[in-house]
């Protein structure tokens, strides 16, 4: 049997479209206790699944409740796939660790566990887009992703070194930096995830939803979906209603936020570019 093609079989019959995999070696660079040897000493390779988000969705803010319903399906659907994926690599007589698509986070950093984005790029998923999304280019940064450590030989695949995101910006403008509320992302791809935070939990008590924010990815052309309708808009009435229950028009001028600033951190956008180069 051929387990590498059985397990991405078994993950795209999961209802998850996008799988790849890396040998750890290729992710031994990350930070100390975010190393998938960290995490699984005898570990092998990761795992690595993405899943589309509607692209109907993307009507952002207007549909924030609505974009926001998807991140908890689709988690739930990426973290359900990943257990059961273990669990037959398990019966097969390998430890794993799924590294579930949301929490936990390690508040101090504002990072995961394991960098499901870092590892998707060495997975050949896609690359590190100006937004410092995984995008990549079947659905652009519309994904959730979700990965598995575990300790089964098997194939890998090629890391990504495209960077559509780099090609499309003379058409797209900088759209993610310029539709930024609280100018987190910099022209030199630098995010403040700090202050993309504090927007995110500043929209939350408007409802019980936990809003997501998602206007960088929605700004995002690669890949975008062509509709067979036209857009309507909706009225001012009901669009003054509705910025209303999505925070919308919190911006930076609300806050004393800081702007990314590209000269104190470099970002996983800019590595991506020079390692793309060579």
């Amino acid at each position: 049997m051929d387990l590498t093609k059985e397990v991405k079989n078994r993950v795209q019959n999961a209802g998850v479209q996008l799988v790849g995999i890396t040998p750890v070696d290729r992710l031994k660079g990350a930070p100390v206790a975010r190393r998938p040897t960290d995490i699984l000493p005898t570990a092998k390779n990761v795992i690595v699944a993405a899943v589309h988000v509607l692209d109907s969705v993307y009507d952002l803010p207007d549909v924030r409740y609505e974009y926001t319903n998807q991140f908890f399906i689709l988690n739930s659907r990426l973290n359900s796939m990943a257990t059961n994926l273990c669990e037959y690599l398990e019966s097969e007589g390998y430890r794993n660790i799924p590294i579930p698509a949301a929490y936990p986070r390690v508040n101090k950093d504002l990072c995961g566990v394991l960098s499901h984005r870092h590892a998707a790029v060495e997975a050949g998923i896609g690359e590190f887009a100006l937004n410092n999304m995984l995008t990549t280019p079947q659905y652009g940064s519309r994904v959730r992703l979700v990965s598995i450590v575990t300790e089964a030989e098997l194939s890998a695949d090629e890391p990504y070194r495209e960077s559509l995101c780099k090609q499309m910006q003379s058409k797209c403008k900088f759209a993610c930096v310029k539709n930024c509320p609280v100018n987190a992302i910099s022209y030199d791809g630098v995010v403040n995830k700090d202050s993309c935070l504090r927007y995110q939990e500043q929209i939350m008590p408007w409802s019980a939803a936990e809003l997501r924010c998602g206007l960088c990815v929605a700004s995002c052309p690669i890949a975008e979906p062509k509709w067979k309708i036209p857009a309507v808009p909706r009225s001012d009435e009901v669009k003054a209603i509705k910025d209303v229950w999505t925070g919308a028009n919190w911006t930076a001028a609300d806050f004393d936020w800081p702007p990314a600033d590209a000269s104190k951190v470099v970002s996983s956008y800019q590595m991506y570019i020079e390692k793309s180069k060579s």
